[in-house]
C-alpha cells in the first residue's frame, strides 16, 4: 500500500514539475514574442500581457509547492535545530498544526474568491479570473496533504522528511 502511494505521490510531484515548466515556458515565450512583435512590427499581441501574468501566477503557486515539499522555504531554526527528540517533535508537531490552520484558512478563501471570480472575465482574453485563484487552492491543497504526510512521517519516527 505505500509503495502504490508512493509511486502516485512521485507521479504528481512529476506533473507539477511539467506544469510549472509549461507555464514558465509559455510565460517567457509570449513576452519574448511580444517583445519582438513591438520593436519590429510596431504590433502587439493584445492579450500577450495578460496570459503572462496568469501564467506568472500559475508558475509562483507551483513553485510553492515545490519549494514546500523539498524544504525550500527560508526559515529560522537558531533554537530549532538545537533541539532533540521528544522536545522537537513537539515543535516540529506545533509548527505542521499551525500550518494545517494556515492551509484552512487558505483554502476556505481561495474557495470563496474562486465561486467570485467565475463571473468575472480578464478583459484582453475573457478568461475567469478563477482560473488564477484555483492555483491559490491547488497549492493549499497539495500543502496540505505534504504536511498531513509530514505529520505521519513525524509520529512514524522516520528520519526522512516525508515527500
Amino acid at each position: 500500500m505505500s509503495e502504490s502511494i508512493s509511486k502516485i505521490t512521485r507521479g504528481v510531484y512529476k506533473l507539477l514539475d511539467y506544469l510549472m515548466f509549461l507555464s514558465l515556458a509559455g510565460m517567457v515565450l509570449l513576452v519574448f514574442v511580444n517583445a519582438v512583435l513591438r520593436y519590429l512590427f510596431q504590433e502587439a499581441i493584445v492579450s500577450s500581457e495578460e496570459l503572462s501574468r496568469y501564467l506568472f501566477v500559475w508558475t509562483i503557486f507551483l513553485g510553492t509547492i515545490t519549494a514546500y515539499k523539498d524544504n525550500q522555504h527560508i526559515g529560522v531554526d537558531l533554537i530549532t535545530s538545537k533541539l532533540k527528540g521528544v522536545p522537537r517533535k513537539a515543535v516540529d508537531f506545533v509548527g505542521y498544526f499551525l500550518i494545517l490552520i494556515a492551509v484552512g484558512v487558505m483554502l476556505s478563501g481561495g474557495l470563496g474568491f474562486t465561486k467570485i471570480a467565475m463571473s468575472t472575465l480578464g478583459p484582453a482574453t475573457g478568461i475567469p479570473f478563477s482560473f488564477i485563484s484555483v492555483s491559490y487552492v491547488l497549492a493549499a491543497v497539495m500543502i496540505g496533504f505534504i504536511t498531513i504526510g509530514k505529520i505521519i512521517s513525524l509520529c512514524k519516527g522516520e528520519k526522512k522528511v516525508w515527500h
